[in-house]
């Protein structure tokens, strides 16, 4: 995930939205309308640990275990090119973006199914060409969730912050960078229970990823942001994640930075960590 292309507004700015779909929806019928998703086991060869095995909860309540990369929905373009979405991806958006199971946005769509249908009509035909990784955001014509990220500048701006509070918690950043970076789970719990009393605090996402959140509601958008990574063949791009509002930074966590031989990338940890002191999590109700 170092090296990513940005495309902003899918290519349709200053465009007629298509009211068809720009790609055909190829359900695995087999999987369609599932329950839930849970990865049930992670690759440890590699250093990032990705998803190996998944259960997967059928629509009719029957539980399999399948490979991660099971192939739940394939997008066509009229081009005869291909884009898929994985079990795991299903499962990651569903879990997250959809049931919200951690902070985070969180969609306005009744099924992982339902959104897929949405999301086939704004994907550009180009993506499939594209080299490398992409980041994609495009504009959905209509309210598509609600956004659970936010610029610390716009929150001042708004009145929920002063600058007050963003002092008060820039003075932790390098900690909270050391925790990130070299910090147990442990220190980190200790690290938000000890700084819980200012309008900035601090959580634990994703299991173990310590970043700033505030206490106000996420907000409507009609923007989706979508992230597309070449399979591991590299005849394909598959979808890696997709949420509701702005491409979000990539989360200070080593794992999600290192290369296949373990080694950390320091470039991108640091923009990332530097990133989510101004970007914020809304944690609100």
């Amino acid at each position: 995930m170092d090296d990513r292309t940005f495309i902003p507004g899918n290519n349709l700015e200053g465009r007629a939205i298509e009211e068809e779909p720009s790609w055909e929806l190829i359900p695995n019928q087999e999987y369609l309308d599932f329950q839930k998703i849970e990865v049930t086991e992670v690759d440890e060869t590699k250093p990032y640990r990705p998803a190996k095995k998944v259960k997967v909860t059928k629509k009719e309540g029957e539980v399999l275990e399948v490979d991660a990369v099971t192939i739940f929905f394939v997008l066509r373009n009229k081009h005869g090119k291909e884009l898929t979405v994985s079990a795991a991806a299903a499962g990651h958006i569903d879990n997250l973006h959809i049931k919200g199971a951690d902070a985070g946005s969180l969609f306005d769509e009744p099924s992982f199914q339902a959104l897929m249908q949405d999301v086939a009509k704004k994907i550009p035909e180009d993506v499939a060409t594209q080299p490398g990784v992409l980041v994609i955001e495009v504009k959905m014509g209509k309210n598509i969730g609600q956004e659970g990220i936010a610029g610390l500048e716009e929150l001042q701006d708004s009145g929920i912050l002063t600058k007050d509070d963003v002092q008060k918690a820039l003075a932790f950043k390098e900690e909270v960078i050391r925790l990130n970076r070299l910090g147990t789970k442990d220190e980190k719990e200790i690290f938000v229970k000890n700084h819980s009393d200012g309008k900035i605090k601090f959580q634990l996402i994703r299991d173990d990823v310590l970043v700033p959140v505030v206490d106000t509601p996420r907000r409507p958008t009609t923007k989706l942001y979508m992230v597309f990574v070449p399979t591991e063949q590299g005849d394909k791009k598959t979808l890696y994640t997709m949420a509701p509002g702005r491409s979000m930074p990539m989360h200070p966590n080593p794992r999600e930075h290192m290369s296949a031989d373990g080694m950390i990338n320091e470039k991108t940890f640091q923009d990332s960590a530097n990133a989510w002191f101004y970007t914020v999590m809304l944690v609100g109700k």
